[in-house]
């Protein structure tokens, strides 16, 4: 077994056995990764501690070549994003933003933009609004994994840089007025909205998180990835439900 070193994030944890954990992370070197953490159940608060939620880490562990499950040797803390946990509002977003990244990523999958992307949004999420972080993050995260709607021209007849056209999830992709009459999902796409996308992939995340937008095109952006999310995962969230169930709260 080959020994390996990495920062990684946790995503989620479950019970293994009387005393141990599988812990589901996201690391810089390696993607999606799962490993399993022995006897820490047994001394919480010594080690246990070590594999809380959205903990960045650096991790020591056995490579398995026949398993997806690794041993997990040691791990040491370098980032527990402390200010984030006083609230329940950021730690809602961010139990979604791990869902996320673990629904839509592979095992053994390098992204290091995905792993700078989670700590650039924990980081941020007690001092922004966590709709607003969100965004970013859901557009970011589709175009990392190669998910994103194709925006550059209608994917139909290839009409060029469109200020403004219709979404289809189906299509996955932006249309024009004259092709989106043959699609029945197709969704008046307004010019703010279509340009906050075209700016979030063309530049980086400090730039991004700069970029201004009014609640009417954050409302619409949340409409249309809200759409294309429910069409192309797996299965519902369980994170973005509690969410929506506690939105009203935090405001």
């Amino acid at each position: 077994m080959a020994i390996q070193k990495t920062e990684a994030i946790v995503l989620s944890t479950q019970p293994f056995r009387s005393s141990s954990l599988i812990v589901t992370f996201f690391s810089r070197s390696f993607g999606k990764m799962k490993g399993i953490a022995k006897g820490v159940r047994l001394d919480r608060e010594l080690r246990g501690a070590l594999y809380e939620l959205f903990t960045r880490l650096e991790i020591v562990y056995y490579e398995k070549n026949r398993s997806d499950l690794h041993l997990l040797s040691e791990a040491s803390i370098i980032e527990s994003y402390e200010p984030m946990r006083t609230r329940l509002e950021p730690i809602c977003y961010a139990s979604y933003f791990a869902e996320l990244v673990d629904d839509l990523t592979e095992i053994y999958d390098p992204h290091e933009n995905i792993f700078d992307l989670l700590d650039f949004v924990f980081r941020y999420l007690p001092s922004l609004p966590g709709p607003r972080l969100a965004r970013l993050f859901e557009i970011k995260l589709l175009n990392a994994v190669g998910w994103l709607p194709f925006l550059e021209s209608c994917v139909q007849c290839g009409e060029k840089r469109l200020d403004r056209g219709f979404f289809s999830p189906g299509q996955g992709a932006l249309l024009c007025p004259q092709c989106a009459s043959r699609f029945s999902d197709a969704q008046a796409l307004a010019p703010e909205p279509l340009a906050i996308m075209r700016y979030y992939i063309a530049h980086g995340l400090e730039d991004s998180i700069r970029q201004g937008m009014t609640r009417q095109t954050e409302g619409d952006l949340e409409a249309l990835l809200k759409r294309f999310f429910d069409m192309r995962l797996h299965r519902p969230l369980e994170s973005l439900r509690f969410l929506e169930q506690l939105k009203p709260a935090f405001h």
